[in-house]
């Protein structure tokens, strides 16, 4: 049976090969395709069943791949193996069916089609043989066995073993086609395949038969088009001399150009607007960039076929996401495990599912919102980033759309302006367009506004009862149970601490309106004053849970000076063996108070979102690089905040000279919400640093018990499984339980993902696949123009100074400092003992709300962030002077 326009789709797919079935496609969809059959892969599997043909066929295959000869002597021992063999009957008589309806007199195009399943993975393009202007029967059947004799050519074979695919799971269909005789041919590009763009079609145009473009004997006229109208943006006319016109049958030949033509564009502008409406219905239909060859016969457009544009590296019109880690790097920097990230997603949506319950999105909503709210995360390249179109979405179930989307990007650091199709997608939930939905739009807006007067105390309350969870598990011998008991001491905590993060959450919102309104209200009213008067009203706030930390290790290391034995001891001991040897020495009551700390502060680490890295209960080292630090550097007294304090006064005392009446009691109220907002933010996020701590130790434990069962390597592999993986170990939901082979596959995975991706990402379609992540940083326009800066970035905490650089970008560098200036990529929570003994603060990544900017502002430390180019430029021992009032650096030597 052959393959007809009337086929069903069924057998189409599966006899046509990849450019019959685009016939069949094209034809289905009532696009002008001159008359065709298919001579299915059947007669092609029919001819090798033929008396020896397939041993024969595979003998020679098996000598290919054995390298006893060469794929130019296994072509012609093919070809010679196809010739002397007599076609199958079947194939004589479906031609006579086929004349029925092309019928016998007319001429044909005979053309190889790829119908293995490797051909959908691999374009076969120009490999496999086509016949134009073939008449007669015994013609279209030698060209038929050619056809199927062609997929064994020698650049078919040896491409073919290159890509490691099958040699003998070959199949190959033949499509017969009318010829037509055009005037003119070539080519329609649905993009621009050089430029790599979709707001551009391209067509290229020649006399006669499009064989001679394609084969690239020929110059062609170029046209672009705008993707858009179809309106003709350039041109560009070449000399057209000769043409390619039919000569015997199955072959063409070079022709001469009429004179009056060699010079003139070969399409007209109806010609033009023509192709560009058959290209727009074809885009349609197959949903990415094609590549078609057309020709046009008695002023009449006929498409010859289409396929994908191959030379494409990226998706250009997929569905979009725009990925951001301009603030989630804080608390994920660099290479991030499975479960970090499968447990940070987790989390993410549970925390905001509560966030509109508390704001009273009904339930239905919140329900019809769940495919983005689990998808607040991605994971590229092993790094976590903000699926920024949908904390768009989730800001729109807040009132006033347009202006939160603003405050957002202030909080999140981010500073790229969207594009018009992400603008256009992001808009709020349909339903608050209906008459109900603006009424729970003002319920939404009520509730929000409700907690700008109540938020204080519903975060000591969230405080109040956190801290009793929080010691209630910290009391529980988590590192003697079992893995089963483990789960379900987890999810007793994800329940009754994770499951009450309502305080935090909408504590951040209000963070986020009130510094964003903060900031535009101070570069509105306040353009006159020192663009960062708003760094000097946020300062000296006091009150951040998250360093009393610090100040107990600054409280241990003042103990420590006033012991010459002791500060000795400390000074001279190898970190690593710190506990130990204070646990041998005479000095019991600091030991003591060394347990005590790690008692009450075990769970902090550099990076300590990330549940792979190390805390202080498991290895106390850096609290003694730490003690080492301020004992060398003379630092181990707790901060005095005065001058702080004073640049506070100071900036206050400049807004009310500026303001007056409504505007300056409006601009204080909304900076007491501000500073009382950023203030409970750090507290909530020390909260969830706690939680996180807990979460460590008992997949820690899980990993031991795991290991201990032979199911892991070893207790730390268990970081290279997703959280519901491990619920599945012991819940008995896993499809397949080679957990080593898990492990083992996602370490050479994470071994191709060393080198950085960028701040901001936009990908289409298939995320991991057509995609790039990473861009070459262009750092040759940093500089200023006229030498007075190297670097810039954005001013946190005022001050200038000279002095050496230091730069630490992760746990395990040297972290012994002694007043250097501290350069990293971004910082956490777990960074800040560090800050005692450094004397300024760069940071490539951060905003003005990222924890490194509120830290040195409240220590009083300069401090720069946002530095592009930052790492790269500046290395260990550099000196440079820094103007953190500016934001600039400036590389001395």
């Amino acid at each position: 049976m052959l393959v007809t326009p009337k086929s069903t789709l069924f057998f189409a797919k599966n006899e046509a090969g990849g450019k019959g079935f685009n016939l069949y496609l094209m034809s289905q969809a009532g696009l002008p395709v001159p008359e065709w059959v298919v001579f299915g892969k059947r007669y092609f599997h029919e001819f090798l069943r033929s008396p020896g043909v397939q041993n024969s066929l595979d003998l020679t295959l098996e000598r290919l791949l054995t390298q006893e000869i060469t794929a130019a002597q296994a072509e012609k021992e093919i070809a010679e193996l196809f010739e002397r063999t007599a076609l199958p009957p079947s194939v004589s008589s479906s031609l006579e069916e086929a004349f029925k309806s092309l019928g016998a007199q007319n001429v044909f195009s005979v053309r190889s089609s790829a119908a293995d399943e490797d051909s959908l993975a691999h374009s076969f393009a120009g490999q496999l043989s086509s016949f134009l202007y073939v008449t007669g029967k015994e013609d279209i059947l030698k060209y038929i066995r050619q056809c199927w004799a062609s997929a064994f050519s020698e650049r078919g074979l040896v491409y073919r073993i290159e890509n490691r695919i099958h040699l003998k799971k070959i199949s190959v269909s033949v499509v017969l086609q009318r010829m037509i005789d055009p005037e003119k041919s070539g080519v329609l590009f649905t993009c621009d395949p050089v430029a790599k763009k979709t707001d551009t079609f391209v067509i290229s145009s020649v006399y006669g038969v499009g064989e001679g473009l394609v084969s690239g004997a020929l110059d062609a006229d170029s046209f672009w088009l705008d993707a858009k109208n179809g309106k003709l943006l350039k041109e560009e006319i070449v000399e057209k001399k000769e043409m390619m016109k039919k000569s015997s049958s199955g072959h063409c030949d070079m022709k001469t150009v009429a004179e009056s033509l060699i010079n003139t564009a070969s399409l007209n502008s109806e010609e033009l607007r023509g192709l560009y409406r058959l290209g727009s219905t074809i885009q349609e239909q197959y949903h990415r960039p094609q590549d078609i060859e057309w020709a046009i016969e008695n002023g009449k457009i006929y498409l010859l076929q289409t396929r994908p544009v191959t030379s494409l590296d990226k998706d250009l019109i997929g569905y979009p996401n725009l990925w951001d880690n301009s603030n989630i790097i804080e608390s994920y920097g660099g290479l991030t495990s499975p479960l970090s990230f499968s447990f940070a997603l987790r989390n993410y949506k549970a925390v905001y599912v509560q966030f509109c319950e508390v704001l009273g999105v009904p339930n239905e909503i919140i329900k019809d919102m769940d495919s983005y709210l689990g998808n607040m995360l991605g994971s590229l390249n092993g790094r976590v980033y903000y699926n920024l179109f949908n904390w768009y979405k989730l800001v729109g179930v807040l009132p006033g759309f347009k202006q939160n989307r603003e405050f957002m990007e202030t909080m999140m650091g981010v500073s790229e302006a969207l594009s018009d199709e992400i603008a256009n997608r992001i808009k709020p939930h349909p339903s608050w367009d209906t008459f109900a939905g603006r009424l729970r739009k003002m319920v939404t807006g009520f509730n929000f506004i409700k907690y700008h007067f109540t938020i204080q105390s519903v975060v000591d309350d969230f405080l109040h009862t956190f801290h009793k969870d929080y010691d209630r598990f910290r009391a529980m011998p988590l590192k003697r149970m079992r893995g089963d008991q483990l789960v379900q001491i987890y999810l007793d905590m994800e329940r009754n601490m994770l499951g009450r993060w309502k305080a935090p959450i909408i504590n951040d919102f209000l963070c986020m309106v009130h510094f964003g309104l903060l900031r535009k209200l101070t570069t509105t009213w306040l353009n006159e004053l020192d663009s960062t008067i708003q760094n000097d009203l946020l300062a000296g706030e006091g009150g951040l849970e998250s360093a009393e930390p610090t100040k107990a290790l600054l409280r241990l290391a003042n103990k420590a000076a006033q012991n010459e034995g002791l500060r000795k001891l400390l000074e001279t001991t190898d970190p690593k063996e710190g506990l130990e040897a204070l646990n041998q020495s005479p000095y019991q009551e600091f030991y003591k108070s060394v347990l005590d700390y790690l008692d009450r502060f075990g769970f902090r680490c550099m990076s300590e979102m990330k549940l792979e890295e190390i805390d202080l209960l498991t290895d106390p080292s850096y609290l003694f690089v730490c003690l080492k630090n301020y004992l060398k550097s003379g630092q181990t007294e707790i901060h005095d905040d005065s001058h702080e304090k004073s640049l506070r006064r100071q900036a206050e005392e400049k807004v009310a000279s500026h303001l007056t009446g409504f505007k300056k009691n409006f601009y204080f109220w909304v900076l007491k919400h501000a500073r009382k907002a950023v203030k409970n933010r750090e507290n909530t996020r020390f909260a969830r640093t706690r939680i996180y701590g807990i979460a460590r130790t008992i997949f820690q434990t899980m990993g031991e018990d795991l290991a201990s069962l032979g199911a892991l390597e070893n207790p730390r592999d268990i970081f290279w499984l997703t959280i519901e993986e491990i619920f599945g170990i012991y819940n008995g939901t896993l499809p397949a339980y080679n957990l080593k082979s898990f492990v083992d596959l996602r370490k050479k995975e994470y071994d191709h993902f060393q080198e950085d991706t960028d701040p901001r990402v936009m990908t289409r379609g298939a995320v991991y696949w057509n995609n790039s992540f990473v861009n070459e940083e262009d750092l040759s326009q940093i500089s200023s123009e006229t030498g007075e800066w190297d670097l810039k970035g954005l001013p946190c905490c005022p001050g200038v100074l000279e002095g050496t650089v230091k730069v630490i970008l992760n746990p395990t560098d040297n972290l012994d400092l002694n007043g250097e200036i501290l350069v990293t990529a971004r910082t956490d929570p777990g960074w800040v003992p560090l800050y005692p003994a450094i004397s300024g603060l760069l940071v490539e990544r951060g905003s003005l709300l990222s924890h490194s900017a509120i830290v040195a502002r409240e220590m009083g430390i300069p401090a720069i962030v946002s530095i592009p180019g930052l790492t790269k430029k500046l290395k260990t021992g550099m000196r440079v002077r820094i103007d953190a009032k500016a934001g600039t650096i400036k590389i001395l030597d």
